[in-house]
This record gives structure tokens, C-alpha cells and sequence, in this order.
């Protein structure tokens, strides 16, 4: 005869830090799914998650928490890049046109004014 221990164990191990919690997210479960666990760790940590392997599928809500704040840090990051580079082509684009517009008004007043 098998005993459930183990399996009851494995349910509530988080599959990040490898703790047991009482609170643990199933990664492939309808509230992981909605919150892509699965895709957040497999795109920010040095781990792949796969919902086939023989490792735990739940994660605890304090690693949860702390892979939440890191992608919103990367989102974070990501718009300032774009923000940035947005900035970067208007300040050329404006420091451009302002080279020529000073010369055009530069011409402007040395000539004769009109009649």
C-alpha cells in the first residue's frame, strides 16, 4: 500500500524557493493562467517551468509577490526605453528644425523689409 504523504507534501511546495507553504498558486491553474506564471518565470528566472515535468506546480504567494514586482520593474524599464527613444528622435527632429528655422529668420532680418 502507497501512502498520500507525499503527494499531499508535493501540493503545497512552491516550486521557486522549494518551501512548504500552506498558500501556494497552482502555475497552470485557472488563477495562474490568468496571472501567466508560467510565462513570467520561464521569461525572468534562470528556471523553465513546464507543465509536464515531475517538478511542483504551485508557487507561494511570496514568491508570487516578488515575481510580480520584478515584471512590473521590467515593464517599467521597458517603457522608459521606448519613452526615451520617442524623446531622443523628437529632440533631433526639433533640434533640427530649429537649426533651419534660425537660419531662415536669420536672413529674414538682415534683408530690406518689404514695401
Amino acid at each position: 500500500m502507497g501512502s498520500t504523504d507525499k503527494a499531499v507534501i508535493t501540493g503545497f511546495i512552491c516550486r521557486l524557493c522549494s518551501k512548504m507553504n500552506r498558500f501556494v498558486i497552482h502555475i497552470y491553474g485557472e488563477e495562474g493562467s490568468r496571472m501567466k506564471l508560467a510565462e513570467k518565470i520561464n521569461t525572468y528566472l534562470p528556471i523553465t517551468v513546464n507543465a509536464y515535468d515531475q517538478l511542483p506546480k504551485t508557487a507561494c504567494l511570496h514568491c508570487i509577490e516578488r515575481l510580480e514586482a520584478h515584471h512590473e520593474l521590467m515593464e517599467q524599464f521597458s517603457f522608459a526605453r521606448r519613452k526615451l527613444s520617442s524623446n531622443d528622435r523628437q529632440t533631433s527632429i526639433s533640434a533640427t528644425s530649429t537649426t533651419s528655422s534660425n537660419i531662415d529668420t536669420t536672413a529674414a532680418t538682415n534683408s530690406p523689409p518689404p514695401c
